[in-house]
């Protein structure tokens, strides 16, 4: 009888597989060409953390607002490498956000804020921050102060939450004052942020009032996404979505976020939604409930994504199509996603060009877009430019994990390696400003609209680890021991990890060093054993128990 083992997120046991073939690769094995732009892509995340450490010192919040959201892609960097740079510089960010919380908020928050920014600094950063050091005694605690206003749990401060009606007073709400004036009284995506901050500090303090307005709240998002043919801009607070053309009456352009969509763009409250990963949340509320209404309103978020594969600026649409089939083990959009990549271009271009227009406005419909982001386009030796038709790195990294093929890793891998070496040579950190859409932590990790998917975390600790997020951070679904000991992906290793349904999954090792390699691997899971592999010079192995 095989041994069986438990895989976090994952509500049943897998079965251990076995090693399949061994091959050789050769020199035009795509497996191998992978591996390349993998290696080069490690090299590039090192030297851009030691640019960064040297030229981007703390921006003009000092700390605060979304500043620490700039390192979002090292999270991936250090759970690939064990780097103890990152972890470094991470400290330091944290130190810097608590000087912020101690010199500028009240109770642990700001005083007066809005569910958009007043949210951000302890989200993206600080939950990802306390799952690689989660003994952390500071980080857990600027965490939980934020956290604990949200259901009005300290008697000294105004009441954010009407438990009549599930909703938020008003989206100004701080510390000291909730304007629970007419403006300001509507149900918004950046609402759903609040319910990312509970889950995070349930995960932490495993308090169970965390756990229960989150669902209590979430229900009641979910319930209103179900209610109307088409995602809504934003809500009043009596559930009632309103039309574009009542946002144009009442002149609520700010709120609904107009700004960021190109007029006419029917995804206009996905893209609302998707920018406050309210995804992220109706999984994390799934997973913990069993509640079939957080699918199904998921799923109406997902499904008109699906025709923005080919826009290769869909960046989070496509991280939450993938998320989406993983975390509820639904494949009934593989025909349509299989379509989509049908139309891929056969090869990724030669070599791309960083363009920033002169007038700075919206381009193109769908997700994913901000007025000051970083276009790319397609070089010619003639000096001309052609818009990219590549996929992004996430949509690639979702095509590998239909159909198998590593061309669609090689591509992500190489599309990552390139974007970030000429954002490098060319842009600044974006420690200043995290959201904004023209540094190169917008080009690696996304601007402020994609809730973390850039090019570099679309494609590299999801394709080398299976990376995903839970209840804010990092999970794996293997991690990897060095036969030194080190729990890191050595860096002759190429790793690339599926995790399938019915609690299948299917992982490639290749070693591409010009020595023997030898390593331990495990899924994720304290009761789970270390399996030994050896690998020869260029070895290729799969091991899957499908």
């Amino acid at each position: 009888m095989q041994k069986q083992i438990y895989l976090a997120r994952d509500k049943g046991f897998i079965k251990v597989g076995k090693v399949g073939p061994r091959t050789i690769a050769g020199s035009d094995d795509p497996i191998q060409q992978c591996y390349v732009y993998y290696a080069d892509l490690r090299h590039e995340m090192d030297q851009w953390l030691k640019q960064s450490v040297r030229l981007d010192p703390p921006g003009p919040n000092q700390g605060g607002e979304d500043e620490a959201n700039y390192a979002l892609a090292w999270f991936d960097h250090y759970l690939v490498t064990g780097s103890t740079d990152v972890l470094d510089h991470c400290q330091n960010l944290k130190l810097a956000l608590s000087g912020w919380v101690d010199r500028e908020c009240f109770h642990g928050y700001e005083p007066v804020a809005e569910a958009h920014h007043g949210p951000e600094p302890f989200l993206l950063f600080l939950p990802r921050y306390i799952g690689l050091v989660p003994d952390d005694q500071e980080a857990v605690s600027l965490l939980l102060d934020a956290a604990e206003h949200i259901g009005n749990w300290v008697d000294s401060i105004p009441d954010w939450y009407d438990y009549n009606r599930d909703v938020f007073h008003s989206f100004f709400i701080g510390t000291q004052e909730v304007r629970e004036d007419g403006k300001n009284s509507y149900e918004l995506a950046e609402h759903f942020r609040f319910i990312h901050l509970a889950l995070a500090a349930y995960k932490v303090s495993t308090d169970q009032r965390y756990l229960d307005w989150s669902i209590r709240y979430g229900r009641k998002r979910a319930a209103r996404i179900l209610s109307w043919p088409e995602i809504p801009l934003l809500w009043d607070l009596d559930g009632n979505a309103l039309s574009p053309t009542q946002v144009n009456q009442l002149g609520l352009h700010s709120l609904a976020n107009s700004h960021h969509h190109h007029s006419g763009n029917r995804l206009g409250g996905i893209e609302n939604l998707l920018a406050s990963g309210a995804v992220y949340a109706l999984g994390d509320l799934y997973l913990l409930s069993g509640d079939p209404i957080f699918q199904q309103a998921t799923r109406k978020i997902v499904e008109p994504l699906i025709p923005t594969l080919v826009d290769p600026y869909n960046d989070p649409g496509a991280a939450v199509i993938s998320y989406y089939r993983i975390t509820f083990q639904d494949s009934s959009f593989d025909p349509l996603i299989e379509t989509q990549i049908g139309k891929f271009p056969d090869s990724p271009p030669d070599q791309l060009a960083l363009i920033f227009p002169e007038r700075r406005k919206i381009r193109g419909l769908g997700v994913g877009k901000r007025a000051d982001m970083a276009l790319w386009g397609e070089w010619s030796e003639d000096g001309s430019v052609i818009p990219i038709q590549e996929p992004s790195t996430a949509t690639l990294s979702l095509a590998y994990e239909l159909t198998d093929d590593p061309v669609y890793a090689m591509r992500a891998f190489k599309s990552a390696v390139t974007r970030l070496s000429i954002a490098r040579r060319v842009l600044r950190g974006g420690r200043e400003h995290a959201d904004m859409g023209g540094a190169i932590c917008s080009v690696a990790a996304g601007h402020g609209r994609n809730w973390g998917t850039g090019a570099v975390t679309g494609c590299y600790g999801k394709l080398l680890l299976g990376l995903s997020l839970d209840q804010g951070q990092l999970n794996s679904v293997i991690e990897i021991r060095q036969s030194s000991g080190g729990k890191l992906i050595p860096p002759q290793l190429l790793s690339l990890v599926q995790l399938k349904f019915c609690r299948q999954y299917r992982i490639v090792f290749y070693n591409g060093s010009n020595i023997d390699l030898s390593f331990a691997w495990r899924l994720v899971n304290p009761s789970s054993n270390w399996e030994e592999v050896n690998l020869s010079v260029g070895e290729i192995i799969i091991c899957s128990n499908q």
